[in-house]
């Protein structure tokens, strides 16, 4: 890879010295090269983002492209292989800018897989934007798990958002993003029948206890067992609450229960389980009484399937 410079204007000493020791593009390169520049310099900030980015970028990129260093009144240049990929680092607002462009779509899900990225919505959204580009221009792909992403993390508790590594499937290979340490794990990935599944692993029981109180844990037998099991014994009232919210579940019709709100009420706290529209209610409450459990239905199909289903129970 050899590296050829275009002077703008008359050449500084510096710059001189430079360009007649420019020759293959590499790591040691780029730091002998820092090595003579003046700190104070723009060239010396845009070198020093160059050796950060480089080090980054996955094979396909670095023997593959053509590199430009504009800085200090001159113009530098190297190339690599054909030079398909085009990378600028440039002096914009007082900081250096690094821009990386690809014609081949492999070059392009190799970067986007080969980096950790910030978790925040707005990077899900961009991300996601850029494989539909991708997408509309021939390429053939599935952005079903960056839709089921957005959907789902756009809910998520604040807790969540600032404290996350989710790792996103995409054409088989794997995008990661990162907020905080990192504590949740999320991964979404298509099931063996191509649907989009959104897991999330919580590690402690703040974290657990906003999402169930966010309502964003869809209702279902499953769930309603996860959460009984994972209360234990540490919150004994809301425990025994799940129990009978759990007996009163299955004994509804899916009429009811697939298109319902459960919400659980004890020790304070209140948690809400949805599916579908959650337009029937099953609320579960602690009380001098003991423990109630009412059911509001949306109208009188509802009434007649409950009716119909205690007979036949």
């Amino acid at each position: 890879m050899q590296a050829t410079t275009r002077e703008t204007h008359a050449a500084e000493p510096e710059g001189e010295a430079m360009a007649s020791q420019m020759g293959e593009l590499s790591i040691s390169s780029l730091l002998s090269i820092r090595k003579k520049v003046d700190p104070s310099r723009e060239l010396f900030s845009c070198l020093n983002l160059a050796l950060e980015k480089l080090s980054l970028e996955p094979p396909c990129i670095r023997n593959n492209a053509r590199l430009t260093i504009a800085a200090n009144q001159s113009l530098l240049e190297w190339n690599s292989g054909k030079g398909d990929c085009e990378i600028v680092i440039f002096h914009s607002q007082d900081k250096p800018r690094y821009y990386v462009y690809t014609t081949e779509w492999e070059q392009y899900l190799s970067r986007l897989c080969s980096q950790s990225y910030p978790l925040t919505l707005g990077n899900l959204l961009t991300t996601r934007s850029k494989l539909r580009l991708w997408s509309s221009s021939g390429t053939n792909l599935s952005l079903a798990c960056f839709d089921q992403a957005v959907k789902c993390f756009s809910m998520e508790p604040n807790a969540v958002k600032q404290d996350a590594r989710m790792l996103v499937e995409c054409e088989g290979q794997v995008v990661e993003f990162v907020s905080g340490q990192g504590s949740c794990e999320i991964s979404v990935f298509l099931s063996a029948d191509d649907v989009p599944k959104y897991d999330i692993q919580t590690k402690n029981w703040h974290v657990f206890l906003e999402r169930l109180r966010a309502g964003i844990v869809p209702l279902n037998l499953e769930n309603i067992k996860m959460v009984k099991d994972r209360l234990g014994s540490w919150k004994e009232d809301l425990r025994h609450c799940f129990d009978v919210a759990l007996l009163a579940f299955v004994r509804e019709p899916a009429c009811i229960t697939e298109n319902a709100k459960l919400v659980v009420v004890a020790n304070g706290e209140t948690i809400e389980l949805i599916s579908g529209k959650g337009e029937n209610q099953i609320t579960v409450f602690s009380s001098e009484d003991g423990i109630q459990c009412r059911v509001s239905t949306r109208g009188w199909w509802e009434l007649i399937a409950r009716s119909l289903n205690r007979k036949e129970g």
